[in-house]
């Protein structure tokens, strides 16, 4: 259903999707959450992807993340220390509440990659 401020999808009666209504002609929004499995896979892309780019512009992606980004890459390398942040980030918020997750870095559990 198409509202003047948002767009809400339906699967039937349940509500399964609400997002903000972009007004500009081939104005484009991503939602880094939902980017986060191909990003995995490609670790690469991560730190140039238009989606971080966006959810860092929306207060998304904290200082606090790019910290614990930080000392991953400096315990784990560019490629797994983005992968692991990547993982963690598919957890979910309950797993990274940054208003009160140190930059410190667990040891990486199961094998290197």
């Amino acid at each position: 259903m198409l509202h003047a401020s948002e767009m809400v999808v339906y699967d039937g009666r349940l509500e399964v999707a609400r997002h903000e209504r972009l007004i500009a002609k081939g104005q484009a929004r991503l939602d880094l959450d939902h980017c986060l499995e191909a990003l995995v896979r490609k670790p690469g892309a991560f730190p140039g992807a238009t989606a971080l780019e966006q959810a860092r512009s929306a207060g998304k992606f904290t200082p606090v993340h790019d910290a614990w980004w930080q000392a991953a890459k400096a315990a784990h390398g560019e490629r797994d220390g983005t992968r692991a942040l990547i993982e963690v980030l598919l957890m979910g918020p309950a797993v990274f509440p940054t208003s009160t997750l140190s930059p410190g870095l667990p040891p990486r559990s199961g094998p290197a990659r």
